[in-house]
């Protein structure tokens, strides 16, 4: 009986203490969904595997931390910014939004290579030309960024202008930005070497060169025209290699592309057509032009089979490698009436059953002259240097004086004001001063127009005027609010 009052009485003690200890509460809130993911993946992660502590490989204390030692040092951390009462924080600037984007390209540094930018800007790097600011050859993969402003809205919006480091007025053919990096560190091309910038000319103009950014293209831009090394290259050209130029399995396959024109059919027109050109190390066929045609659509024919075959060419061989060919190829234009045509002639809805073609194998004849390889429809230059390369010239104003011109506004510092000349491909950046934005020294009696852009409060604003230099001192703008794409447009529409 003693034994079971014992027993009772440590029951009820136990009951107590658990009475009196609290309810441990039950979660019942949700995850969050970023939360709940995240768990989800720790899921997937396999275990650990234990860590072995008998390593030898473990450091091991020699003795006791200083238990009064920092966490952290302090002399290695900076103070927190402080910004004056007052001073808002910078806005963001629309020219690093409106940017043009880059391209980026991976290359092998040890092996020749070749960027093709959307815009048909070509880079041809030589092997073993990039090095690091210390001299040291490229190694491991090198990524190019490749940057193409061809249009007055991609240079304007990129905050680019033509002005020399000499305030001459430059007139552009297009402004790229090459760069080259490996590891995270820039790139340069090395001492002696060059590397070759092949940009389009849809209207070349004589006289052109290859200009240098200087300067901070955010603040101001200005271009140094760079050395004679980087002037039009003169390429060699081969007009007998050890092994000549070809396309496809031969003539035949020429033949097959080309269709007897109309209008020459019409006529019975027949005859040579002899087409000179250049077929480059990539096998592409370079300014083709017609050295002796017969008219009525043949001589365009041919050019545009030509073209048609650009890239496609095995390129000429000299020493096992591959270089650039002179070339003039005959092609005999000949009217069979009544013979009927083979199937590939009437692949196209221009040939007839009573028409056919044939090449020709005749020489070129002596008197005619002697064909120079001059790209019409491409500027090449070679360059010692990277970073932002302006295909341009001197703007020369014929008969124009200088004047001076005030576009009105409060200026601040999140405004811009641009000049665009309509004649040429002239961009010249307005300097803020008290009661606007000035250009001076700019020609007179020119027609242009004045471009405003403000972003304010993460909003675009812009000002458009018509003017012509010299008429007025000074020239209103009136800012109203558009969207980046409507800026985009509007400004595709001035030129």
């Amino acid at each position: 009986m003693a034994q079971l009052k014992s027993v009772l009485c440590s029951v009820a003690l136990l009951l107590t203490i658990s009475s009196c200890q609290r309810d441990k509460p039950v979660i019942t809130e949700t995850l969050e969904p970023e939360l709940a993911q995240a768990e989800d993946f720790l899921d997937t992660i396999p275990a650990a595997t234990p860590l072995d502590t008998t390593s030898g490989s473990w450091h091991r204390l020699a003795r006791r931390t200083n238990p009064n030692a920092p966490l952290l040092s302090r002399r290695s951390l900076r103070g927190a910014i402080k910004l004056s009462p007052g001073v808002p924080p910078p806005e963001a600037e629309l020219h690093d939004i409106t940017l043009k984007a880059s391209e980026y390209f991976r290359i092998d540094p040890t092996q020749a290579s070749e960027v093709h930018g959307r815009e048909g800007t070509i880079v041809r790097i030589p092997a073993g030309s990039l090095v690091t600011e210390k001299q040291a050859p490229a190694r491991g993969p090198v990524w190019v960024e490749l940057k193409e402003c061809y249009s007055m809205a991609d240079i304007l919006l990129s905050n680019l202008s033509t002005v020399s480091d000499n305030n001459d007025l430059l007139e552009t053919g297009g402004i790229v930005l090459v760069q080259a990096s490996a590891q995270g560190q820039p790139l340069r091309v090395a001492e002696g070497q060059t590397i070759q910038i092949d940009m389009p000319a849809p209207r070349r103009q004589p006289g052109m060169r290859l200009s240098r950014g200087q300067g901070d293209r955010r603040k101001l831009l200005r271009w140094v025209a760079l050395t004679p090394d980087s002037e039009p290259a003169e390429d060699k050209f081969y007009t007998e290699p050890e092994k000549m130029p070809a396309y496809g399995k031969g003539p035949a396959d020429i033949n097959k592309l080309i269709r007897y024109p109309k209008q020459a059919i019409a006529n019975q027109t027949q005859g040579l057509v002899f087409a000179a050109f250049v077929v480059d190390e990539a096998g592409r066929v370079v300014s083709p032009k017609i050295v002796r045609g017969i008219g009525d659509g043949c001589d365009e024919e041919l050019l545009r089979v030509l073209r048609q075959t650009s890239g496609s060419w095995k390129p000429g061989l000299q020493a096992g490698k591959a270089v650039k060919v002179k070339m003039v190829l005959p092609v005999r234009f000949a009217f069979h009436a009544g013979l009927a045509s083979s199937p590939d002639s009437t692949a196209t809805t221009e040939a007839t059953s009573d028409s056919t073609r044939e090449l020709a194998t005749e020489e070129m004849p002596p008197s005619e002259p002697s064909f120079k390889a001059e790209p019409t429809d491409r500027y090449l230059f070679s360059s010692a240097q990277l970073g932002w390369l302006n295909c341009d010239r001197v703007w020369h104003a014929t008969g124009s004086p200088a004047t001076d011109l005030l576009a009105t506004t409060d200026p601040d510092p999140v405004t811009s004001v641009y000049l665009m000349f309509r004649e040429a491909k002239t961009l010249v950046t307005g300097q803020p001063e008290e009661g606007g934005y000035a250009f001076r020294n700019v020609p007179a009696n020119k027609r242009a127009v004045l471009i405003g852009i403000r972003y304010q409060n993460d909003i675009p604003f812009v000002a458009l005027r018509e003017t012509t230099t010299g008429r007025h001192a000074t020239e209103a703008l009136a800012f109203r609010e558009t969207t980046l794409e409507e800026l985009e447009r509007m400004l595709e529409k001035i030129r």
